[in-house]
């Protein structure tokens, strides 16, 4: 690494006490690789001792902030609350002289999916990578197994649309089955990326880690996005219902229009993802 970027962590958490000491092992282990650190923790209506493990963890820190956001779980819709709490920590980015003179911003979400040890070499690889290609935006990890985040993943060939509206087309088009749908859908599309492939361009990714370009993310016209209109018909009048949808992928069209890429890092691996069984009714919860 020629020149030591100055790297911004933001996170989110709630109820992730038990996986913050592996958690903040990743942090620091990155932080290594940084000349200068910042960190900006979103946390909301946690039960278990979260916020005071991230209080401790953060009072020998530098450039440290934390958010405590108490309420927003009376907000049902999930995507909504992640909207909410992701712009939250572009805002005060945005909003901080200092944090705006940062290179990178890695964002990580703060509970089982960010335990996993990564390796530093990779991460090091990745940092370079964003660092020296100018027109690389962000680049996300991989993890062995299935490929963890189907639903913020865009690729115009792989994955070109929202694989559980996908899934809720399938039943109001053939009325069959929320697991025949699934299997003729969603399931067509998991991935399973080898770690030697060569990068992957793709529209959207995230996987519980983004490292972004941060002059990408200060010009992004694009903010976080939970939820859409959708038109469930249109004869004889029209019908539609608001639905939730996977926040990332707004904020990454934004970086696209720029004329930026996205990739996806076959050889950076975060986790192991061993899951056999998704919902395939978990479609009916978007609504709203």
């Amino acid at each position: 690494m020629l020149t030591k970027p100055k790297i911004i962590f933001a996170g989110l958490a709630q109820n992730c006490a038990q996986y913050l000491p592996d958690v903040f092992k990743n942090i620091e282990n990155i932080s290594t690789l940084a000349s200068e650190t910042a960190f900006i923790f979103v946390e909301n209506d946690s039960s278990d001792s979260t916020k005071q493990a991230i209080t401790q963890w953060g009072s020998s820190k530098n450039n440290f902030k934390f958010i405590s956001l108490d309420g927003l779980n009376q907000v049902k819709m999930r995507t909504i609350r992640l909207e909410f709490l992701r712009n939250m920590y572009l805002e005060v980015i945005k909003a901080d002289e200092n944090f705006r003179s940062f290179d990178v911003l890695v964002v990580l979400d703060m509970d089982d999916v960010s335990s996993f040890q990564i390796e530093m070499e990779k991460l090091t690889d990745a940092i370079n990578l964003l660092q020296n290609q100018e027109d690389v935006a962000a680049v996300f990890p991989n993890q062995i197994g299935r490929y963890y985040d189907m639903w913020a993943f865009r690729h115009p060939k792989l994955c070109p649309q929202d694989v559980w509206q996908e899934v809720s087309e399938y039943v109001r088009l053939h009325h069959c089955s929320d697991q025949e749908a699934f299997d003729n859908t969603f399931a067509k599309k998991i991935l399973v990326i080898d770690i030697n492939s060569e990068l992957i361009e793709v529209e959207s990714a995230f996987g519980g880690l983004g490292l972004y370009k941060m002059k990408c993310v200060l010009t992004n016209p694009n903010p976080y996005l939970g939820s859409k209109i959708k038109i469930l018909d249109t004869h004889p009048q029209i019908n539609f219902c608001k639905t939730q949808i996977c926040e990332h992928v707004h904020f990454h069209e934004g970086l696209r229009m720029a004329g930026k890429k996205l990739v996806i890092f076959p050889s950076l691996i975060n986790g192991v993802n061993d899951r056999v069984h998704t919902n395939p009714s978990f479609y009916r919860s978007l609504p709203f």
